[in-house]
């Protein structure tokens, strides 16, 4: 791990783990994704920031490939090495960022969960449209986002992170060619929108 990627997270994949399993808040939204993403048995699907492949991983069942992209290697390590103790051989893991996935083979469906707001943090709404735009050059039939988000009156930057508002959220996925189809509130600042094409 790069001191960028320590410094960044402030902890390490197993610990990011252990956080997600007992965050209440995260497991209701990974819940509501896999029960509402229109995933068909035969669907590639783009986890796009996948981490430590904790959607990846439970998306495997649900359809013929999963192809977890990540810009940090140990994580990308972590991830391969979980699916290999859980025998799941139908996910690869490899490099790729919102706005370059690194992908050479159609994608049905792309999810970005708990990563996407990250754009907005660091670079505002341009940021947060070049990355959505990224993913909507992958043509896929729809796209999940089931991130951090606001759902409430906007708020002021606080230290940690600044999270894009739901409705630019919406309204750059509109403008990238989708139709909103469903959107769960979580939490007044996390929440799940699924878009289609």
């Amino acid at each position: 791990m790069t001191n960028t990627e320590r410094d960044y997270h402030g902890y390490t994949p197993m610990d990011y783990d252990a956080d997600s399993e007992t965050d209440e808040v995260y497991q209701m939204c990974l819940s509501y994704l896999l029960a509402h993403a229109p995933i068909e048995p035969d669907d590639v699907v783009l986890d796009i920031g996948t981490g430590t492949g904790i959607v990846a991983l439970e998306l495997a069942s649900k359809c013929d490939h999963v192809l977890g992209r990540d810009i940090y290697d140990e994580w990308l390590r972590y991830a391969r090495e979980k699916a290999e103790q859980r025998g799941i051989e139908n996910v690869s893991f490899g490099h790729g960022s919102f706005r370059d996935p690194n992908v050479d083979e159609p994608v049905d469906v792309v999810v970005a969960s708990y990563a996407l707001y990250m754009a907005y943090d660091e670079g505002g709404e341009d940021e947060l449209r070049g990355a959505i735009d990224g993913l909507a050059s992958l043509n896929s039939r729809c796209v999940v986002i089931a991130d951090k988000m606001s759902f409430g009156p906007v708020q002021s930057p606080s230290e940690y992170e600044t999270l894009p508002p739901m409705g630019t959220v919406a309204n750059l996925l509109v403008d990238a060619g989708f139709t909103l189809t469903d959107i769960e509130i979580i939490t007044a600042s996390v929440g799940v929108i699924i878009a289609t094409r």
